[in-house]
This record gives structure tokens, sequence and C-alpha cells, in this order.
């Protein structure tokens, strides 16, 4: 499913709404996007036919609902995506790293062929419609450009969703966090004082969106599990002046190389924190050719405070990071990650009952060893709580705070709110919840 289909689906269902009037891409469409999910369930994908400075039209709230987000997964719900997920790891023993060893081995290889993506020389980046989502940003932004690289020495590779910030007509500061496979990729590079060749992949399946902000394994191959998990039949074409392949069904496609040292300083841009951020060193890619499709269709999110839409495809990181611990730690039994705060990692976890030692290291394992090394905030709890209700789940926690229970390690904390007696919990007796329901006529 390309994201024209995804579009079609969409619009079918009655989840596309097509805005016809020019918007501006500094500020407007952004403004336009906030008020429509802010709208219930989420509102309608929009696309944006008529763009102020650029010829492409413009596709945004993309899954800004579970409903969508579960179409984008190939699934009726995040239930049954969670579904297909445990039956696809549930096909390999062992450990997360060999359940998520995906190899063209034994996968086969991909087929490589024709494109309908064009070279068009002539086309400059200030060209596409890149937007300004709050007032204090310098730039304009590609919000969902999925940065593609290669280890320069094994040849594996690495598909991650990062935000670039356009600099000029032919550079970008694309901000891949130091600890992502890119920075791994570019540090390798620099080593050998050789430029690292990175694509960045507009459009194409829209699954691919979440297999690229996922918390996967560093040597997971997104392109493999992919096709593992949704398109069986993905196709791959050669790149034109980088050697990298990309996605055949791809909008756009941005070539470039970075090299050793080429750093900007990038921002501010308003991130999920509600703050304006900015860095320093961010990396510069250098563009050596733009192909697309013929009259291409340019898909973009807006980043900000939550609620903002990319909460929901955040929801089925939620998925993968639960069945990942899971099998790691065979005591988790169920993980949440409250909406508002699920970019910081906070997550509550319902555990079995073991003792205050064995929580303790649980906690720093989580830490030290997990996809939730960078949680901010972790909560165990008991089985008996439904995770899902936050309220219930903050109310258990502050009723358990103790200090002894309460860890704290380069700005995290965890708390151990596990340890309630059933026999001690106000609870209604059976006896007369039967009486009441028995007599529900009566009364």
């Amino acid at each position: 499913m390309d994201l024209r289909k995804y579009l079609q689906q969409i619009d079918d269902s009655g989840e596309l709404r097509v805005i016809k009037a020019g918007v501006d891409t500094r500020l407007e469409l952004a403004a336009l996007c906030r008020r429509e999910f802010n709208k219930d369930k989420g509102g309608n994908a929009l696309l944006f036919e008529t763009v102020i400075d650029s010829p492409f039209p413009v596709a945004a709230n993309l899954f800004g609902s579970e409903q969508r987000v579960s179409r984008l997964l190939h699934s009726d719900s995040l239930l049954h995506f969670s579904a297909k997920l445990k039956k696809l790891l549930e096909q390999k023993a062992g450990t997360v790293k060999e359940k998520f060893h995906f190899t063209e081995s034994n996968k086969g290889s991909f087929h490589i062929g024709t494109t309908q993506l064009q070279y068009i020389p002539d086309l400059k980046l200030t060209s596409l419609p890149a937007i300004q989502s709050w007032p204090a940003e310098r730039g304009r932004y590609l919000n969902l450009a999925m940065a593609l690289t290669q280890h320069p020495q094994n040849g594996l590779r690495n598909l991650g969703l990062y935000r670039a910030q356009i600099i000029d007509s032919d550079r970008l500061a694309v901000n891949f966090s130091p600890r992502s496979g890119a920075a791994e990729h570019l540090k390798i590079a620099g080593k050998a004082n050789k430029p690292l060749p990175i694509s960045l992949i507009l459009g194409s399946d829209p699954a691919l969106l979440w297999v690229a902000a996922a918390p996967l394994p560093p040597d997971c191959d997104e392109f493999i599990f992919s096709r593992s998990l949704f398109t069986p039949d993905i196709k791959l074409t050669a790149g034109l002046s980088q050697a990298l392949e990309v996605p055949s069904d791809a909008e756009i496609v941005i070539e470039g190389q970075i090299s050793p040292g080429d750093c900007v300083t990038e921002g501010p841009f308003g991130n999920h924190t509600g703050q304006y951020v900015s860095r320093v060193d961010c990396p510069v890619m250098q563009v050596t050719a733009i192909r697309h499709q013929p009259r291409p269709i340019y898909p973009t999110t807006v980043v900000g405070p939550p609620p903002s839409e990319n909460i929901y495809l955040a929801k089925a990181n939620e998925i993968l990071l639960r069945e990942m611990l899971k099998i790691e730690y065979p005591q988790i039994c169920d993980l949440q990650m409250p909406l508002e705060t699920i970019f910081h990692g906070v997550a509550l976890l319902a555990v079995k009952p073991q003792t205050e030692s064995d929580n303790k290291e649980l906690l720093y394992s989580l830490w030290n060893k997990s996809p939730l090394s960078n949680s901010c905030l972790l909560v165990l709890l008991d089985e008996d709580i439904d995770l899902k209700s936050a309220s219930k789940s903050w109310w258990r926690t502050v009723n358990c705070l103790k200090n002894q229970r309460i860890y704290q390690d380069n700005g995290r904390i965890a708390v151990d709110a596990t340890g309630i007696n059933p026999a001690s919990l106000v609870v209604e007796d059976r006896q007369t919840s039967e009486l009441i329901k028995r007599r529900r006529d009566e009364y």
C-alpha cells in the first residue's frame, strides 16, 4: 500500500477532507492541522491542493486517530495489529535481538526494478512545501522524511524518522540523535574520512513511517521487518546519485551526503515538550539529486505540545515495547504509556509479585538495558490495577509512595508502588453485588 492507496482508502471511508483554497506553509497550514486534529476523534486527514510558493499538494493529519493509525498499520484495530506483531515474534525463538534478526538471506532478496521517480535537475529544496509550525521557528521543516543510511563496513541499512530543516536551496540540517543508527553510521564514515550517503524518503507505504520511528533493535533491517509484518511485495529501486536503494513507490526522494564535521546550528524548533529546542552540532546534508513521482503528494505532520497527531503513531510503539519487554522480562504483565507523556518514555508497568529488591533490580535493568533507558519516569504496579485507567494507576501510586521505594538516576525517577495485600483492598462484597443485580427490576 503506497501513500496514494492509503489516501484513497481513508477517502472512501469519509475520513479525508480536501482543501482547495491556497494556504501558506508558514504557520497557516500547521494552524489548520491543529484545529482539525482537535476535533472529535482526531478530525479528518487533510489534503491541501493549493500551496503557496510550491507546486506540490500536501497531505497532513494522516495518523490523527486510532482508526487511521490502525489502517496505516494494515490492521482493523490496534488490537488486531498487536495480534499480528505477536504472531510474527512467536515464529522465532530466543531473545529480542534474535527475534528481530531479519536478513535478506532468510527472507529472500528485494526485487530491484523500475520506478516512476523522475530526476528534476532544477528542483530546489526551497520549492518543497516544508512547513513552519510555530512563530519562533526560523526555518521550514520536513517533518515526515524517512532518513535512509547504510553502515559503511557491513552494509546494514537503517531507516529513521528525523526532522530536517531547510538551510538553503541544496542543504538540510538533519537532526538524528547521537544514539541513532544514522549517527553510528556517520561516526564510522568519519573515522574513514569519507562522506556518508543519505536519502530522505517522503511517501511510500505509510506503515514505513511507524517502522522508521519504532524502537527496533539496532541491527534490525527496517525494510525487511516491514516486509515481514506488512508488505511482502515491497520493491526497491536503485539510487541515482547515491548507492542507496529506496522504495520505488516513494513520492519524493532527496539524495545527498553528509561530510564528516559538517555541522550547523539547527532550530529553534517547537517540539513535543511544548518548548523550543535547538541543536548547535546538527549534521548537514548536501543534496546531490531530487526525484519525484509525476504530480507528487508531499506528506507532513505538525509537531508540538500534546495533543498532536503523532501521539497515536506512538501508541503503536507502546504495543511493540510491551511485546519486547515481555520477552526479556517475563515478570512484566502489561505496559501502558500515558499519551501526554509518551515521548518522554513515562511507563506504567504491571508486574507479577516479587520482592522489593527484585523490583529495584528490574527498574535499573530497564534503565540500563532496555528500550526504556531514556524514560524519565517508571512506575511499577500490581497486576490487579487496570493500567488503561491512568487515574486509578496514579491514585494507587500516590497511596503507595514510600521513600525507600523511590529511585533516582541521572534525572530519571522510578517508583515501586507494588505490594498491596488484596485482602486489604476496600471493595464491595460479592453477596451484596449479587443482591443488587437480582433486585434491579424492583428498584
